[in-house]
């Protein structure tokens, strides 16, 4: 997932970051369903899931990851939360109930006790007719079968869906292992770049007369889309959007793009890192978009580095194509 620094993103890591939260644990409810309510609450309809945004923040070292359990997702319908049962190992029902059988030892008989029984004290093989007494018989414990009558010493183990019922072996299932997630020492550091390079840009837009709104939604007839910052200047009619993305990326430019295009903003991209990629410079340059980047002073400054592949790593600068470059004005 590269929708790394989303408005939701931003806003659930500051709840870690603010104690309001301590870590983001998975809640299992009585039907068997995961979630990460911690984290829902704070992404916006068009984040990505909660899980995959705490996997993709670990993956970044932002987050770590600690293992709760294990959970095991229906192959057929998709819905997790399945539970354990048994199953008949000749026939696969469930419907199997473990009683006490009584076993001839001579021809192998196996029956439930009141079979054998013919009298008070009195005991004959239902099978082979003839008169047992109760040391030819061991006691067992079984599993009976109550759809095709077989039994056997132990049931198999097989895993029931809650929302279709169909019923799979355990290795057939989708196992999904569940991870509480708080920050890494990184995790801390990149949050704080980011909030501050939002900061800044607000803080430039503020003294040069817009009323600046920061995690903001733009309205537009029925839709709300989330940006980083949104400033308007109520006297020129001028509006300005905001975004703030440690690399940014052609995708980051093209949201942007979108989002202000809706309210015929201008719009601004910031990067927290000095980089950009060339797919994002051109097309931000294609669209009018100007292009800054966040200094460890706390200013914005127009220079910024492009490289030409997209991966995020800690080998990032090694891949960096072109000089510094500065924006024109």
């Amino acid at each position: 997932m590269k929708r790394m620094a989303t408005p939701g993103v931003l806003r659930l890591l500051e709840t870690l970051a603010d104690g309001t939260v301590e870590e983001f644990s998975p809640v299992i409810n009585e039907e068997g369903e995961v979630s990460y309510p911690d984290v829902e609450q704070h992404l916006d309809a068009n984040d990505p899931d909660a899980y995959s945004v705490l996997e993709s923040l670990a993956r970044r070292d932002i987050l770590y990851r600690e293992f709760r359990e294990k959970a095991y997702v229906c192959p057929e319908c998709g819905r997790d939360g399945m539970r354990y049962t048994t199953v008949c190992a000749e026939c696969g029902s469930q419907n199997t109930i473990e009683q006490e059988l009584y076993k001839h030892v001579e021809c192998g008989c196996l029956a439930p006790e009141e079979q054998f029984r013919v009298g008070e004290g009195e005991y004959a093989c239902p099978d082979c007719q003839l008169a047992v007494r109760p040391e030819q018989m061991e006691v067992l414990q079984q599993h009976v079968c109550q759809t095709c009558g077989e039994s056997a010493a132990g049931s198999v183990g097989a895993l029931r869906c809650r929302e279709c019922l169909s019923v799979c072996e355990p290795h057939k299932a989708i196992e999904w292992v569940l991870y509480s997630y708080g920050f890494e020492q990184y995790g801390r550091q990149w949050l704080t770049t980011q909030l501050s390079a939002r900061q800044a840009l607000a803080e430039m837009l503020d003294e040069r007369g817009f009323t600046v709104e920061v995690d903001a939604y733009i309205r537009n007839d029925s839709t709300e889309t989330p940006v980083h910052l949104y400033g308007e200047d109520d006297l020129l009619g001028d509006r300005v959007i905001g975004a703030v993305h440690e690399r940014p990326e052609q995708e980051d430019v093209e949201r942007l793009h979108t989002a202000a295009a809706a309210v015929d903003a201008r719009s601004v991209l910031v990067s927290t890192s000095g980089t950009v990629t060339k797919q994002a410079e051109e097309l931000a340059q294609n669209h009018d978009i100007g292009l800054l980047s966040y200094q460890q002073d706390g200013s914005l400054e127009r220079e910024y580095t492009t490289a030409t592949r997209t991966e995020h790593s800690s080998s990032m600068l090694q891949r960096l194509t072109s000089s510094v470059r500065r924006q024109l004005n």
